[in-house]
């Protein structure tokens, strides 16, 4: 990922706070000494599942790859426009408004390259530290990240789905596997519906089992995604929860950078209305 800025937006704030990484000018009332924590610092395992009892995942563990954590350390030289009268306390004074700014408490940072977002990352300014006492005042500023995947920020949507099975989901953005979601029409009565990768050898299932089966005109809503995950059925204007209709040891689709598939246990029964996902990077 190349990025040339990197902006701080938060309600309070005027204007986004921008961190020039490139050609700062003189202008630029924050310039960029140094960045820590925008890597993959500690990847950790996390056991989720098992593979199906036949085909090549047979006995197969399945992990999830996570980031232990993420602290975005920016340390910055400060440098007020003297000329209009601004002085060191007035740049510090905006980074503090931008602490707790709103009752959530949060900032978004945003990657550019140019003038384009190329990804962001949402956390609380944990730490501002000052030095007072030297000729050039820098500043250090530590966002602390709940998620500490660095995600874009416009979704990677396919609304004409040609039906086929399997279903191809491609991702040529990401660096990092991540949650998608979809929704689609039940054409015809079925009593379960299953998801697999493939139709001859699949590695994973997903099967819901809805009491009295899913009917015709049922939408089916999903999503995996990591802070956002659900699954219920709109049939016409009621709402159906069906997260607890999961059949025991699923796996929940996810999507990996390049080609993926999903595969239907009754393809005739499904017609797609949209896909859609946010690329996931592990890091700058």
């Amino acid at each position: 990922m190349r990025i040339t800025k990197i902006e701080m937006h938060s309600p309070t704030l005027e204007e986004p706070i921008d961190f020039s990484l490139q050609d700062a000018s003189p202008q630029s009332r924050y310039l960029v000494q140094d960045i820590a924590g925008l890597d993959a610092e500690q990847i950790i395992p996390k056991f989720y599942g098992k593979g199906t009892s036949t085909g090549p995942a047979k006995d197969s563990s399945f992990y999830n790859m996570s980031l232990g954590g993420r602290n975005i350390v920016m340390k910055v030289s400060l440098n007020p426009q003297f000329v209009i009268g601004e002085g060191y306390s007035d740049i510090r004074d905006e980074l503090y408004r931008a602490i707790s700014a709103t009752r959530t408490g949060m900032v978004d940072l945003q990657f550019k390259s140019g003038s384009s977002a190329v990804a962001h990352i949402s956390g609380w300014i944990s730490k501002l530290e000052v030095d007072h006492f030297t000729p050039a005042p820098n500043v250090k500023i530590t966002v602390s990240c709940m998620d500490p995947m660095l995600r874009g920020v416009m979704p990677v949507i396919f609304d004409s789905i040609v039906s086929s099975n399997p279903i191809l989901i491609p991702d040529s953005l990401s660096t990092a596997p991540h949650g998608f979601s979809m929704w689609f029409n039940l054409l015809s009565a079925v009593a379960s519906l299953e998801m697999y990768d493939d139709p001859e050898n699949p590695t994973w299932d997903f099967k819901i089992t809805p009491s009295g089966g899913f009917h015709v005109g049922d939408k089916l809503y999903f999503s995996s995604e990591f802070t956002n995950k659900y699954l219920y059925i709109m049939r016409g204007a009621t709402k159906i929860d069906v997260v607890d209709k999961i059949f025991p040891n699923s796996i929940w689709p996810i999507v990996f950078p390049g080609a993926n598939y999903i595969c239907f246990d009754a393809p005739s029964a499904v017609d797609f209305g949209e896909i859609s996902f946010y690329p996931s990077y592990w890091g700058v």
